[in-house]
């Protein structure tokens, strides 16, 4: 995953990379916020994984071999963790897992799949409870499309086909509940040019017609994060900028069923971006090209930038808490830490 951002990437490399990306995501703890302010992270290693809970406390998961663990969400009084797996058949199957403090069970994935390939589960959690689960599946990382499937509370509903396949890949895909209870999905699709960030929205049970987000252009954008806010919600993503790739927002108003007000928001060399918990906004991480290290964005609620913070690293993405307006970041395995004040920008 390291490097690419220094030159545009064709739909072949873009290909080539998001499948190093989706095999490789252990490199990096994951995290998740509950609505109380308590945080989980999970750190995997080989086929076994730690979940950190508040206290501190640990709960060991034990996994497929081969599984990679790539999604982790928070419940109330409990979580979701999923990835994928390799089959007998050459491809892949979801892996998913649910749990509390005090232990994990499996939970069986949507069933009826088609492609070869299952990748990229993402969690929908209304409310502190799951609502839905999305993922990509395809013969192949070229014929990727995008499906999801309602959770009744006891079983999944029926799969429901939100994207066909396109002219190449369909990657990096986000998701987010919003406020009125509606599903926003957002994912890189190559459209034979250059990977665009494209969404869609399930209003009821209907998803409406995938769109662009941005306004055509030619060079690629990548890797989108979404958070619910306020009427709406944020989304993050890098765009190549003739130089490397820059960080840029933009804002889903729901009352209006669009995006506004879409900018940079870092400079060149900007990438990974992932949201993590707020108060009265969002905090965004992403990882610096130069010098290389990760940053933290304070947004308010319209996704303005109040407050940066940033550590030098050459570590995968940390673990984050914030106090007294103050970042740590941590490495759990590797043992490190650091920490930087959240200081206000103009």
């Amino acid at each position: 995953m390291r490097g690419w951002f220094l030159r545009p990437l064709s739909g072949l490399v873009c290909l080539f990379l998001y499948g190093v990306a989706a095999v490789s995501a252990q490199e990096d703890a994951l995290q998740a916020f509950r609505r109380n302010g308590e945080t989980l992270a999970l750190v995997q290693t080989g086929s076994s994984a730690r979940l950190e809970l508040s206290g501190p406390r640990s709960l060991g998961l034990t996994l497929p071999d081969r599984t990679t663990v790539s999604s982790l969400a928070a419940l109330d009084g409990g979580w979701l963790a999923a990835g994928s797996v390799p089959n007998a058949r050459g491809g892949r199957n979801l892996v998913l897992l649910r749990g509390n403090d005090k232990r994990s069970l499996p939970l069986a994935e949507p069933p009826g799949q088609e492609g070869f390939i299952r990748l990229s589960p993402v969690f929908l959690v209304d409310g502190g409870r799951l609502a839905g689960l999305a993922w990509l599946e395809g013969d192949d990382l070229r014929s990727l499309s995008v499906r999801a499937a309602a959770w009744t509370g006891q079983r999944w509903g029926a799969i429901q086909q939100v994207s066909h396949p396109g002219p190449g890949s369909q990657l990096a895909l986000a998701g987010a509940v919003l406020d009125d209870g509606s599903w926003l999905l957002a994912w890189s699709a190559f459209d034979g040019t250059a990977d665009e960030i494209v969404w869609s929205r399930r209003v009821g049970e209907t998803w409406l017609p995938v769109s662009r987000l941005s306004k055509t252009n030619e060079v690629p954008d990548v890797t989108p994060a979404l958070a619910t806010t306020a009427g709406g919600a944020l989304i993050a993503w890098s765009r190549y900028d003739g130089q490397g790739y820059q960080l840029r927002l933009a804002r889903f108003d729901r009352a209006r069923g669009e995006w506004q007000d879409e900018r940079a928001a870092a400079p060149s060399g900007s990438v990974f971006p992932t949201f993590a918990g707020g108060l009265d906004g969002a905090r965004l991480l992403y990882q610096d090209a130069v010098p290389r290290g990760w940053s933290v964005l304070d947004l308010d609620r319209q996704g303005r930038t109040v407050a940066k913070a940033s550590v030098a690293s050459t570590l995968g993405r940390p673990v984050l808490s914030f106090a007294g307006g103050e970042v740590r970041m941590r490495w759990p395995s590797e043992k490190r830490e650091a920490s930087a004040r959240l200081e206000k920008t103009p």
